[in-house]
C-alpha cells in the first residue's frame, strides 16, 4: 500500500464570512499524481496554502509526512517548506532566468547538490513535463 504524503482531516476554511471548504478530508499519496479540479474560488489554491502552512484551517488538521502542521510556528514550518515546490500561476518566475534556471535556483540556494546533480534533475523534470504535455 502506498504511503500517504499529506492528509487533510476534516478541514474547514473561510475567508471572512465566505466558507470555501468544510468537512474536507483528502489523502495525497507519495509518488502519485493528484489533480484537484474546480471552479474559481472553490479552494484549489487554498489546499496548496494549507499544505505549505501559508494558511491555517479554521478547524480540522493538516498533516505532511505524518506531522500535524496545523499549529506549528513559522520557524517550525521551514524544514517542511524546503521539501515542497510550488510553481505559481502568474508572474512568480524571475523573468531574467530561463524556466530551467528558475527551477534550479532553490536547489542551488538551499541544498548541497552539485551543479551536475541539479542539471540532471532539471533535465529529468523537463522530460517528465514533455511527457505530460503530449
Amino acid at each position: 500500500m502506498a504511503e500517504v504524503w499529506a492528509r487533510l482531516d476534516n478541514v474547514r476554511v473561510s475567508y471572512g464570512r465566505k466558507v470555501v471548504m468544510q468537512n474536507l478530508s483528502l489523502d495525497i499519496v507519495d509518488g502519485a499524481i493528484t489533480c484537484i479540479i474546480g471552479l474559481s474560488g472553490a479552494g484549489k489554491s487554498t489546499i496548496l496554502r494549507l499544505l505549505n502552512g501559508l494558511k491555517r484551517p479554521d478547524s480540522g488538521r493538516v498533516f505532511v509526512k505524518g506531522q500535524d502542521i496545523s499549529k506549528l510556528h513559522e520557524r517550525e514550518l521551514i524544514p517542511i517548506r524546503q521539501t515542497i515546490g510550488f510553481s505559481f500561476q502568474f508572474a512568480a518566475l524571475f523573468d531574467s532566468l530561463t524556466i530551467g534556471e528558475n527551477v534550479a535556483l532553490p536547489l542551488r540556494e538551499h541544498t548541497k547538490m552539485s551543479s551536475e546533480e541539479i542539471d540532471k534533475l532539471v533535465a529529468s523534470m523537463r522530460r517528465t513535463l514533455k511527457f505530460f504535455r503530449g
